[in-house]
């Protein structure tokens, strides 16, 4: 019963999480446990929880994964809006040295579901030393192997390692060849979406500067002949500060479907300010847009 109590918790903050992350159009996998009781057994055991008021916090774990380095720290600040924060970790990069960088939380339950972990600890003791809390890690997909075997490997039996200061730094050494991926990666991208800007192929600039998950819908044929007839715009495009765009969005209360369409309308009205872009831009978009500068 306590089981079914801790999934409804799981199902619905997944829901939530997903949701947010999914208004932003990231490009993202999340993935979720629940610890079960030999699991948390052998943690308590291990981390000696319940001594000086220590309690366990991530019975319940989230791990998001998001294709590109610089969506990581879109996605932490999502979850900072979305729950209430009690401990963030962000480790920086040592310029001396590589090593595994940490970005995870701690979050409280939501008021409503913290409710329900009340009723589990009130119906088995087992739970009493266990937080109403919950983890959520974050990830890139090039990392997130490496971050597996690590945790498994080596993170859950350090005495296998005391004496292995070589290898240890050789596995470091392949994290740190997938932290430069990453950066390559985002460079990438940001070559290709200017290639697409010259070859004046719009809806290719637009998806591959973004770089979300647009839905399958062309660029309006208006669309493309202003931008065909003014390159300046398409200059523009390609110069903006592609997050600064996303957490704009993100930290607002818009909400429209992940477009090319969209995000040209949403990034003409308040970043480029195209006055022709602007007279073909749907009322539906005008209104949103007005409403949430009435709201600020």
């Amino acid at each position: 019963m306590e089981e079914y109590g801790l999934e409804v918790i799981e199902k619905k903050l997944k829901t939530n999480l997903t949701n947010e992350l999914n208004r932003a159009g990231l490009l993202f996998r999340i993935h979720s446990r629940i610890k079960e009781k030999n699991s948390i057994s052998e943690k308590l055991l291990r981390k000696k929880y319940g001594t000086n008021s220590k309690l366990m916090q991530d019975i319940i774990g989230f791990r998001i994964v998001t294709y590109f380095v610089d969506d990581v720290k879109i996605a932490i600040d999502i979850c900072v809006r979305l729950f209430n924060i009690i401990e963030l970790v962000y480790d920086e990069p040592d310029i001396e040295s590589f090593k595994p960088l940490r970005k995870n939380m701690i979050c409280t339950f939501p008021n409503d579901l913290n409710s329900i972990f009340e009723e589990i600890r009130n119906k088995d003791e087992f739970y009493n030393i266990i937080d109403n809390t919950f983890e959520i890690q974050f990830r890139t997909t090039l990392s997130e192997g490496w971050h597996e075997v690590d945790h498994n490997l080596r993170y859950k039996c350090k005495n296998d390692w005391t004496d292995l200061q070589n290898e240890s730094r050789m596995l470091n050494g392949i994290y740190a060849s997938l932290e430069t991926s990453d950066q390559t990666l985002k460079a990438l991208f940001e070559d290709i979406s200017y290639h697409h800007y010259k070859a004046k192929r719009w809806e290719a600039l637009l998806r591959n500067k973004f770089r979300l998950k647009f839905q399958l819908q062309n660029l309006n044929q208006e669309l493309i002949e202003i931008l065909n007839n003014n390159n300046g715009i398409g200059r523009k495009i390609y110069k903006l500060n592609r997050n600064e765009v996303i957490e704009f969005y993100i930290n607002s209360s818009l909400s429209f479907p992940i477009t090319y369409n969209t995000i040209l309308h949403f990034t003409n009205y308040y970043f480029i300010k195209d006055q022709k872009i602007l007279e073909i831009t749907p009322d539906v978009l005008i209104e949103e847009f007005r409403n949430y500068h009435l709201s600020e």
